[in-house]
């Protein structure tokens, strides 16, 4: 399969995602308080496939491979994916931080729960959007036949090495947040 084929899908894994977090966002600005449980896999999803798995192949493999060929002329665009890449571990780990005081009922700590669960959701929206129609059509125009293929392989060994049942996980747990709505 084409390698930005493979990081759409997985986009659209993210978006569902998303979907169930912005419900869980207008729940806790509605008064209602989702279950921690349901934040719980949220973050589990977010750090094991989210940030581990999809952000790797981008950052470590896609990113490397495009600042080789493109000699520096890039490197503001992929700096800046990077970046929002990090801003988006931010928001987990406060989300995370924030986790435990919102199971007990505290005000404050529900209140950053939700702070961050909102720039989270926005920043990736915003992330994956730029990613699908600017950043992989570039990639598209600039690797070789040759160069995608290598890209492929790149993302079969990090498969591998997670273990094939990366996606059936994820999967597994998107449903199981939506249904924790």
């Amino acid at each position: 399969m084409n390698p930005l084929e493979i990081l759409g899908n997985e986009h659209g894994l993210i978006r569902q995602a998303l979907d169930s977090l912005s419900l869980a966002k207008e729940k806790l600005e509605a008064g209602e308080r989702p279950k921690t449980e349901f934040f719980e896999k949220a973050l589990e999803f977010a750090r094991t496939f989210v940030l581990k798995y999809h952000h790797f192949k981008e950052e470590h493999v896609m990113f490397g491979l495009l600042a080789q060929r493109k000699n520096g002329a890039i490197d503001a665009q992929l700096e800046s994916l990077r970046y929002q890449h990090e801003r988006g571990r931010d928001f987990i780990g406060e989300i995370a931080k924030s986790l435990e005081g919102y199971g007990k009922g505290q005000e404050v700590q529900s209140s950053a729960l939700l702070e961050n669960l909102a720039a989270y959701v926005s920043l990736l929206r915003h992330h994956i959007h730029r990613e699908d129609h600017v950043f992989y059509p570039l990639v598209e125009r600039e690797l070789t036949e040759g160069e995608m293929k290598d890209l492929a392989k790149a993302f079969e060994r990090e498969e591998a090495k997670f273990g094939e049942g990366v996606g059936d996980k994820a999967r597994r747990l998107v449903r199981e947040m939506g249904a924790l709505l």
